[in-house]
């Protein structure tokens, strides 16, 4: 217990020292927030046979806010869909790339739509991207 208590004095220095740095308010005093805007959200991908049927789509967004962004979840529509996005935070002002990807070779001929749910740690916290298409026999 005694060495425990020898530590006590040192928390308020760490704590300062944790936050040194780190402004997390803006000058008015409101939290600053990461806000993403996409370049677009939905994109067509075309009329193309099952034999091509592997799909590539780009998204681009920028971090408008004040804070990094940071994606937090993602979830599909449909197992024939994946999404890769960046793992480190984006910075504010930065940009960055979405890559969706569609593989419908399991999938019937026909009109391809297609979702891809992400979460992230700004404005707006949820957002849907959208791919669709028509997939023709040959």
């Amino acid at each position: 217990m005694r060495h425990i208590l020898k530590y006590i004095p040192l928390v308020p220095l760490v704590i300062l020292a944790a936050s040194c740095g780190r402004k997390t308010t803006r000058p008015d005093g409101s939290p600053k927030m990461a806000a993403i805007q996409l370049d677009s959200t939905s994109a067509h991908i075309g009329t193309f046979p099952k034999s091509a049927s592997r799909k590539t789509v780009v998204f681009t967004f920028t971090n408008v806010g004040d804070a990094p962004l940071e994606f937090l979840d993602v979830d599909y529509s449909c197992g024939c869909v994946s999404a890769t996005y960046p793992e480190k935070p984006v910075k504010p002002g930065k940009k960055g790339e979405i890559v969706v990807t569609y593989k419908g070779q399991n999938k019937d001929p026909g009109k391809v739509y297609q979702k891809v749910y992400f979460a992230v740690s700004g404005k707006p916290e949820n957002f849907v991207l959208r791919i669709h298409g028509q997939m023709t026999e040959k």
